[in-house]
């Protein structure tokens, strides 16, 4: 009990410095900022799951060759609002590469916290768990792995799955209309319904001069044509994602949190320990200093000097002295023997 509430006492920033008491002041300041921005993450996690889904199940529609070829997706049939949105904002630069780099930092964010909140585990066998101050090397080395794979994993997600068309041709559009000549391309400028957006089904010339795919999602579908077996597996993990997804979603809609207490004891007593160690090891060397009769600090050989002059001054009588009080001493010894 004593350690709880000494705990909590640290949490709180009662025990703590200034800057952590204000650091404390001001999250309680700005939590409704907090609740809010956890509520527009939400909504944005779950716009990325409709995308996800509607992508998925436009590949099994519509793919071009099916199972033998990973499902590839030629060209987006159903709308995906994530798709869209990249590809409108890209008009204006650079808001889609600013959204873009918050969809792959939202994602391996949550990747690290979830590593970190649920551990690393073999199904339900807990083999390390994260924890701040006392995580060991080997959990370290395995998350750092994980965190390597998860990179992998996401490549292909916000390449195939979450942004098929951006992540392939980004903003580029071609002509849509016959050769003038064979050295000129189609001018569109007078006709702007003639402007498409470059897909890999188009059987357009222009298109396969102009529209130029990315060097991500070229890797990407030559490994599902060339090893349809990883395109298979790479395309329902997907779906296994998103299962999973939606049922802790739902669960922790319902499921109250609660204090692990197991492992608030166990810390609470391995910081009591390393604090025991310390203070052993200062008793330690507190003793070793009384055998040896040296402190820390401190050098014997100049120990009380003032001053050069005034120690071989004082060594001059205390040497006088020591010569009268022999002197002394060897004259009673005279007055003994001839006694």
């Amino acid at each position: 009990m004593v350690r709880r509430e000494r705990l909590q006492s640290e949490n709180a920033g009662t025990d703590s410095n200034l800057l952590i008491k204000i650091f404390h002041k001001l999250e309680a300041i700005f939590r409704p900022l907090k609740l809010i921005g956890g509520l527009l993450l939400l909504l944005v996690s779950l716009i990325i799951f409709a995308s996800m889904l509607i992508t998925m199940i436009d590949k099994m529609a519509n793919s071009v060759c099916g199972a033998h070829c990973g499902f590839l997706l030629g060209k987006t049939q159903i709308f995906n609002p994530i798709n869209w949105l990249l590809i409108t904002t890209s008009k204006i630069f650079p808001i889609d590469y600013i959204i873009y780099l918050f969809l792959v930092l939202l994602f391996f964010c949550a990747s690290v916290l979830g590593v970190a909140t649920i551990g690393i585990r073999f199904l339900w066998i807990t083999l390390f768990k994260i924890r701040r101050g006392h995580t060991t090397p080997n959990a370290m080395l395995m998350a750092t792995v994980l965190l390597t794979l998860m990179v992998l994993a996401l490549n292909y997600s916000l390449t195939m799955i979450v942004a098929p068309n951006y992540s392939t041709f980004g903003p580029q559009t071609y002509c849509d209309r016959p050769y003038k000549s064979p050295d000129e391309n189609p001018d569109c400028s007078h006709h702007h319904s003639a402007i498409r957006r470059c897909s890999e089904r188009s059987d357009n010339l222009v298109a396969n001069a102009v529209c130029t795919p990315t060097v991500v999602s070229t890797f990407l579908n030559r490994i599902s044509v060339n090893f349809p077996f990883l395109g298979i597996v790479n395309f329902w993990a997907q779906f296994a994602f998103l299962g999973i997804f939606f049922i802790v979603f739902v669960v922790m809609l319902f499921r109250v949190p609660k204090l692990d207490e197991a492992d608030l004891d166990g810390d609470l007593r391995e910081a009591e320990e390393e604090g025991l160690l310390a203070s052993t090891g200062r008793r330690f060397g507190a003793t070793w200093q009384d055998i040896t009769g040296q402190a820390k600090g401190v050098k014997r050989q100049d120990y009380g000097a003032v001053s050069g002059g005034r120690t071989a001054a004082t060594g001059e009588e205390i040497g006088g002295q020591g010569g009268e009080e022999a002197g002394g001493e060897a004259g009673g010894a005279g007055r003994d023997s001839n006694w």
